[in-house]
């Protein structure tokens, strides 16, 4: 259950968290890369900061820092911690595929719940939404008596999962079939004759979806509540970030807020300022518990550098490629950073018209000026932005389980009472480890 202990129904705590996150909003109502365009670290008011070792290897925010100013956070954070109960491995999380260890524990244990809830419900198929490459459902049909209806609307992984199928797993082919579709929340007459011309009769069966990203897992949620034939439901959901808006000028959501309870009090709070599309990225991006807390804020602060260099100049920054810049090798160096930057980024005149910015006019960087900045950044403004870093963190599962929690209250508004959030994965390996799980 993910409603806290200390609230006893989900209007007391949607409107209580709610007012926590209005409050606390400078932690997330805007791009982390504009934390020192908009001086956000100026509202971080912390006396003798410089006394206290921020930077350190084992510093703990809560326990080691006794202000004001975080006492009332974490006091007020507290209200809102929730239980999901515990993950046990008793499993061997290996599989005869090139992947990384964290997709091969991923798939081991989503099949392993997918097996239960079919178990259950009892279904005798499995749809997966977002089929990828087909690792999930050949595991599942060699561990399993499940047949699978692999759905993938990307036409190199659908054609590379049926080429693995023939390569690799030719004994499959009468019990995993591949549909290239792309779902939505009206894909409900497509799945069901897909169902039926593959597989002709059958019992029931189980949606399943391992990293339902952005609306993916909505539309699946809709979906189930339409068809009769689907028993149960496990799903991996991610991305909340990327979801459509339904009015891109002031970032409101198809379908955040989901469920008419929080819709109501969404509304009466204006929610729209400021439960934006970064509050949604910050839910999405589990603390970083594998890198050391000084790269997070070199990473944090060069980045925030080159955006106030960009503004200085009436420019924006356009990323040349996915990694702009390769951090893991700058090894907390500015100079290091800034030559991958001048690389990995594009400086464009605003004052350009947008057929102009398109054929790629450009602004040249200046080297010495960027270093300038850097090197006018006080130690007391890295230590702050430490503080920030450590606050999103803890902010993060709140933010989350707030987003989950308005699609079980979603559910059970729609007659679905027999639905939770279930830790399946190790969040040490895999800190995406939530699946929602529903039965009818």
């Amino acid at each position: 259950m993910s409603l806290p202990q200390q609230f006893s129904t989900p209007q007391d705590y949607f409107e209580e968290v709610i007012s926590f996150f209005k409050e606390y909003q400078y932690l997330f109502n805007f791009a982390n890369t504009d934390i020192l365009v908009k001086n956000i670290l100026d509202v971080i008011d912390i006396t003798n900061l410089e006394n206290v070792d921020v930077l350190e290897k084992d510093f703990n925010l809560p326990l080691n820092c006794n202000f004001e100013f975080l006492n009332g956070f974490f006091e007020k954070r507290d209200k809102f911690k929730f239980e999901y109960g515990e993950f046990h491995k008793d499993i061997e999380d290996k599989v005869d595929v090139p992947v990384s260890p964290k997709k091969a524990h991923e798939i081991v244990y989503m099949a392993k719940e997918i097996a239960d809830v079919c178990e259950q419900s009892p279904c005798d198929v499995v749809v997966d939404f977002g089929s990828g490459l087909g690792y999930l459902d050949q595991l599942l049909y060699e561990t399993t008596n499940l047949k699978v209806l692999g759905i993938e609307c990307n036409e190199n992984h659908y054609v590379n999962a049926k080429r693995r199928q023939r390569k690799y797993h030719d004994k499959s082919l009468d019990n995993v079939k591949y549909i290239k579709h792309t779902i939505g929340d009206d894909s409900n007459e497509n799945i069901e004759r897909f169902l039926y011309d593959k597989f002709g009769d059958y019992q029931g069966f189980c949606i399943a979806g391992l990293h339902a990203c952005a609306d993916l897992t909505v539309d699946a949620i809709n979906l189930f509540l339409k068809m009769d034939n689907a028993k149960s439901m496990v799903l991996m959901p991610c991305c909340y970030h990327k979801m459509c808006l339904a009015d891109f000028k002031n970032e409101t959501f198809k379908n955040f807020p989901l469920s008419a309870c929080l819709k109501e009090i969404f509304e009466g709070h204006c929610g729209f300022e400021f439960l934006k599309v970064p509050f949604l990225r910050l839910a999405a991006q589990p603390p970083k518990t594998d890198a050391s807390l000084d790269k997070l804020v070199f990473n944090l602060m060069a980045r925030a550098v080159l955006q106030l260099y960009a503004l200085k100049h009436n420019c924006k920054l356009k990323r040349n490629k996915r990694k702009a810049v390769k951090t893991k090798s700058t090894n907390n160096d500015f100079l290091n950073y800034v030559q991958d930057a001048v690389i990995g980024f594009t400086l464009i005149d605003n004052q350009l018209s947008t057929s102009e910015q398109n054929e790629q006019n450009t602004t040249n960087f200046d080297s010495e000026e960027l270093n300038s900045i850097w090197r006018g950044l006080s130690s007391s403004i890295f230590k702050k932005a430490a503080v920030f870093v450590l606050l999103q963190n803890y902010l993060q599962p709140v933010i989350e389980n707030f987003i989950l929690y308005d699609r079980l209250v979603y559910l059970k508004e729609n007659g679905l009472n027999n639905c939770t959030f279930k830790k399946i994965f190790d969040a040490n390996i895999s800190p995406r480890c939530l699946a929602l799980l529903a039965y009818k």
